[in-house]
């Protein structure tokens, strides 16, 4: 067997956990599976992520980092802020079309780890307080006179179709949140 590098092994691991994570979700995910599905030894695992809180922890804050290296990549074309607004709910909509779609890992998250102390949870609540702020900064640069209040709409309105889309197994939460979105948007914006 061929030696990996430690971060190339983390981001293996990071990989495997995640997938299994997000299919399955993390409390029906044992250690042991996680080791078994990435070929790695026990003693490897364990010095990369002492805990599985640990482990669960850093797939969040992963996914959600290379979520934002998605919106910001996909958003620098936009022309405008709506413009970029739109595209984040049109990844969103995208997302829910994809086979074994469970909806937001941060949502789910939240569920799994209910304690608002544990650190997966202050994690998720992290990065919805992130996208809440970057709804904002958008919706202030188009000209909402009330960009919080705006963004806190739309993101009932995005985790409201992710979670939907999840429990139904149905594109039409999407098509909806979109459709809403818009509305809103017209509504609020010069």
């Amino acid at each position: 067997m061929t030696r990996r590098p430690a971060e190339e092994t983390r981001r293996h691991i990071l990989q495997v956990a995640g997938d299994l994570f997000y299919s399955r979700g993390v409390r029906a995910v044992g250690m042991d599976l996680v080791i078994k599905t990435a070929g790695v030894a026990n003693a490897t695992l364990y010095r990369q992520f002492p805990t599985k809180d640990e482990l669960a922890t850093a797939y969040l804050v992963t996914r959600n980092e290379d979520w934002w290296a998605h919106l910001r990549k996909a958003a620098a074309e936009a022309p405008d802020a709506r413009s970029r607004i739109r595209i984040l709910f049109d990844m969103a909509r995208q997302d829910m079309t994809q086979p074994g779609y469970r909806g937001c890992a941060t949502l789910n998250i939240t569920s799994e780890f209910p304690d608002a102390d544990h650190p997966a949870h202050v994690a998720a609540l992290a990065h919805k307080h992130e996208v809440t702020q970057w709804l904002a900064e958008q919706l202030r640069e188009a000209g909402d006179k009330e960009p919080d209040d705006t963004a806190g709409k739309l993101l009932v309105i995005l985790d409201g179709a992710q979670v939907l889309a999840a429990a139904t197994g149905s594109t039409k939460p999407g098509e909806h949140m979109v459709e809403l979105a818009e509305q809103l948007l017209d509504s609020r914006l010069p």
